[in-house]
């Protein structure tokens, strides 16, 4: 008799997962809920008082502007690029997937330093080379990246990015047949692309989206760094002025944002059956199209790599280099002294070592419970499996200096103060799992979509039970999207700040804590790109270790090649 598993008793797996994500995000969550909602009694007080306040309703008018504007140009720019990469055999794949990864790394608020180095209205180098060019009698301008519009363009490549790296395996996934039978038809390629190709991406597109849309919800570093009234900057103040009630209040109101998101998601992709692509009969890989299409997909693609690699990130290296940002490019103002800084500093390799440990067992957790939860949602049908889903995508909404606070307090009191987790790795282990949960989820629920379930059908017809069956048969078949998740969360959780910078301990500075130290330090701006820059060729080496590993264990894990 074959023993029975976690994959074979629904009721047992929807339990588990129930359990888990309980753990993770009720808890914290709860808090927030019941002190939003308390006062002496149950009150509305702190909604009123949120819904009274001009600067609140405007923080929040700002950041759905925001959140929803990176959403749609994350699709209309990520989308081409997938399609390039994937599709065509445009030049610069490899580069273009590089660019996503390093965007995905990059802490947000270094991006906004390195935005605001070159288009801040004053002394901001680009402004200063336009006026000096076409001779502008002007002290300021014309370029001001200190607005709403400014705020979109420093969170838009972190939004396309979630958007490419969810669409490429699914465009690897369709079958040929399907887009052929259209050409069949008379139709042109930009009528199958309309009518076949997009229809089938709608999951992966909108899972995208939606993350781009609840990521751009929820990140406080950009909009610090450019003095913009955002419902995140609102929560931090209140948390300053030490007004829990009014930073739950704001955080529910984000966590209410994402769900309406979610539950668009939900709708539009609520019969999965008709976005499968993946069934029972093989098919090989195209060569993809050549030409005028893909010479229009390599021009894209550089323009995108420009815009948000070498561009700013070359800005940082300039700048790293100088004594003194004020002396600007004179002949006396280069030096490799900020670089020695930062590698004579044992606080950095300490922060390096702890951040790379909390990312790697973070990315492998998420993943394994990430793809535990996608399987009881999409496979086991359950009444109450939507209740999963909504939980796993909660924590995306959640600014992590409001999700710190909760985890502090939580941690702090009875009973879970007994578990000895604050102050150490253990509350950021918790913190960063309970953040990044919902990537492992979405992934291997956007996999499942398109894998027919026919497979496991026929091993379990052949009297195989539900373990061996996933196994031997679901997971290879998803491995690519697996690897793909422990990648993305590695390199999300790695310069993770909002939660850390609360969460963090005299012996447990995070590589993002640190570097912040040294900006608002005597470093500055000059040292603190001489340390981002080391850092990114640190994760530069470990996701090629990486993605090295894991070519070899997929038999050749691709991202753009």
């Amino acid at each position: 008799m074959t023993k029975l598993t976690f994959f074979d008793r629904p009721a047992i797996a929807w339990a588990i997962a129930a359990v888990w994500l309980a753990y993770l995000v009720a808890i914290p969550i709860g808090y927030m809920t019941v002190d939003s909602l308390t006062d002496n009694g149950l009150t509305l007080a702190a909604y009123a008082e949120f819904f009274e306040d001009p600067k609140l309703r405007t923080a929040m008018r700002n950041s759905l502007s925001v959140a929803a504007g990176v959403a749609v140009l994350s699709v209309l720019v990520g989308a081409p690029l997938a399609f390039g990469v994937a599709r065509t055999q445009m030049h610069g794949r490899t580069l273009v997937s590089a660019a996503m990864i390093v965007c995905l790394v990059s802490p947000d608020f270094l991006l906004a330093m390195a935005y605001i180095a070159l288009a801040g209205p004053n002394a901001g180098y680009f402004n200063q080379a336009i006026r000096t060019v076409f001779d502008l009698k002007m002290e300021s301008g014309p370029l001001n990246i200190f607005t709403l519009w400014g705020l979109v363009l420093t969170a838009l490549p972190h939004g396309v990015s979630y958007v490419f790296l969810a669409l490429v395996p699914a465009l690897r996934n369709v079958d040929p047949a399907l887009e052929e039978a259209s050409r069949v038809q008379g139709a042109g390629p930009l009528e199958t692309i309309r009518d076949v190709t997009l229809p089938l991406m709608r999951p992966a597109l909108l899972s995208g989206a939606l993350l781009a849309f609840s990521g751009s919800l929820a990140m406080y570093g950009p909009p610090h760094m450019l003095r913009l009234n955002v419902l995140t900057i609102s929560i931090r103040e209140s948390l300053i002025r030490l007004d829990f009630k009014a930073a739950s209040a704001a955080s529910m109101i984000l966590i209410l944002m994402s769900l309406a998101a979610l539950v668009l998601y939900r709708h539009s992709t609520r019969q999965a059956e008709r976005f499968r692509t993946v069934g029972g009969k093989s098919f090989s890989e195209r060569s993809g199209a050549e030409g005028r299409v893909a010479a229009a997909f390599t021009v894209l693609g550089i323009v995108y790599v420009l815009a948000v690699l070498v561009v700013p990130y070359g800005g940082m290296t300039v700048i790293s280099l100088m004594k003194s940002v004020g002396m600007g490019f004179s002949a006396g103002n280069w030096s490799f002294d900020n670089y020695r800084a930062v590698f004579s500093d044992p606080a950095v390799r300490n922060a390096a070592t702890l951040s790379v440990s909390l990312a790697a067992s973070t990315a492998t957790l998420v993943t394994v419970m990430g793809f535990l939860v996608a399987y009881v949602v999409i496979r086991m049908k359950l009444r109450g499996r939507w209740l999963l889903d909504y939980m796993s995508i909660i924590p995306l909404a959640v600014p992590g200096t409001a999700l710190a606070i909760a985890l502090a307090v939580v941690y702090l009191n009875p009973p879970l103060n007994a578990l000895g987790l604050y102050g150490g790795f253990g509350i950021l282990f918790v913190a960063y799992v309970t953040r990044f949960i919902t990537f492992g989820v979405r992934t291997s629920q956007s996999s499942l979509i398109q894998l027919s379930p026919e497979f496991e059908e026929a091993s379990r017809v052949g009297g195989a039970g539900g373990l061996k069956t996933v196994a031997l048969i679901t997971l290879p078949m998803m491995r690519q999207a697996l690897v793909y998740a422990w990648l993305l969360v590695f390199v999300l959780a790695l310069p993770e700040l909002s939660a850390s910078i609360i969460l963090k301990g005299i012996h447990t500075q995070t590589l993002s804590t640190v570097l912040l130290d040294i900006w608002n330090g005597n470093g500055g701006l000059a040292q603190a790109c001489a340390f981002g820059m080391t850092m990114f060729a640190s994760v530069g080496i470990l996701l090629l270790t990486a993605a090295a590993i894991a070519k070899r264990a997929t038999g050749g894990l691709r991202i753009g090649t």
